[in-house]
C-alpha cells in the first residue's frame, strides 16, 4: 500500500494570496481575526460608549442638582421671608391683646381698690356714728345753720336714736325739737324747716363722694396710650 504525500504549497504562493488565508476577516496586529477577537473589540467599544453616556449623564445629573439647589434656596428663602413675616404679625397681635389684658387687669385693680377705699370709708363712718352720736348731732347742727331759712326747725329722728339724742340736747339754749320718724334710719336723722327737707346720711355721703372721684381716679390710674405709642 502506498502512503499519500502531503501537498506542500510554497512560500511565495502564500504570501501572494494573503486575503484568502484571513478571509472573511482582517488580521489585528499580525494576528489572525478571529470572532472572540471581534466581540472583545465590539465589548470594548460599548464599554468606552457606556463611560462617556455615564459622564455626561453626571453633569447634566450635576447640573440639573445645582439648579434646582439655587431654585429650592431662593423659594426657600422667600418662603422664610414671608412665614417670618406671619410670625412677626402674629407677636404683634398677641402683644396687643397682651397690652389690652394688662389694661383691663389694671383697671379691674383700681376699680378694686376703689371698692375697697369705699367700703373702709363707709364701715369707719358708720362705727363713728354707732359709737360716737354726738358726731351725727354736730353735722345735723352744721347743716341747719346753713340753711337760709330755719323757722319751724325740727330733727326727725330714728326712734333707736330718740333717747341718746335727747341727753344730748339736755344743755342746748334754745333746746332744738326732736321728733320721732320710724321711716328714719338709725344713724341718720332729717332736718326739717317749713320750706325744706334735708337727709342727713353721713356713710351715704361718704359713698355719693367717692362714687363723684371715681371717673377720675380711674381715669388717672389708666395707662397713657398716647405716651406709649407715639
Amino acid at each position: 500500500m502506498s502512503r499519500l504525500t502531503p501537498l506542500i504549497f510554497p512560500e511565495s504562493h502564500r504570501d501572494s494570496n494573503p486575503s484568502s488565508s484571513t478571509f472573511p476577516f482582517t488580521p489585528i496586529d499580525g494576528e489572525t481575526a478571529t470572532p472572540a477577537n471581534i466581540n472583545t473589540n465590539r465589548m470594548l467599544q460599548l464599554e468606552n460608549m457606556l463611560k462617556e453616556v455615564q459622564g455626561r449623564a453626571e453633569i447634566v445629573e450635576k447640573e440639573a442638582y445645582d439648579k434646582a439647589y439655587l431654585a429650592g434656596e431662593k423659594a426657600g428663602m422667600v418662603l422664610g421671608s414671608k412665614r417670618g413675616e406671619q410670625i412677626l404679625e402674629s407677636l404683634q397681635e398677641t402683644l396687643k391683646e397682651t397690652e389690652s389684658i394688662l389694661q383691663n387687669i389694671q383697671q379691674s385693680f383700681a376699680e378694686a381698690a376703689l371698692d375697697v377705699a369705699k367700703h373702709v370709708a363707709e364701715s369707719i363712718v358708720g362705727e363713728t356714728i354707732k359709737t360716737d352720736q354726738n358726731s351725727l348731732l354736730n353735722i345735723a347742727k352744721q347743716a341747719a345753720n346753713q340753711l337760709p331759712d330755719s323757722s319751724g326747725l325740727r330733727i326727725a329722728i330714728s326712734p333707736d336714736d330718740y333717747s341718746s339724742f335727747q341727753r344730748l340736747l339736755e344743755d342746748e339754749e334754745p333746746m332744738l325739737s326732736l321728733k320721732r320718724d320710724a321711716t328714719v334710719k338709725s344713724g341718720t336723722c332729717r332736718i326739717i324747716t317749713t320750706q325744706q327737707d334735708i337727709l342727713i346720711d353721713p356713710i351715704a355721703a361718704v359713698s355719693d363722694y367717692l362714687n363723684t372721684l371715681r371717673p377720675a381716679l380711674l381715669d388717672s390710674s389708666a395707662p397713657n396710650n398716647d405716651a406709649q405709642h407715639p
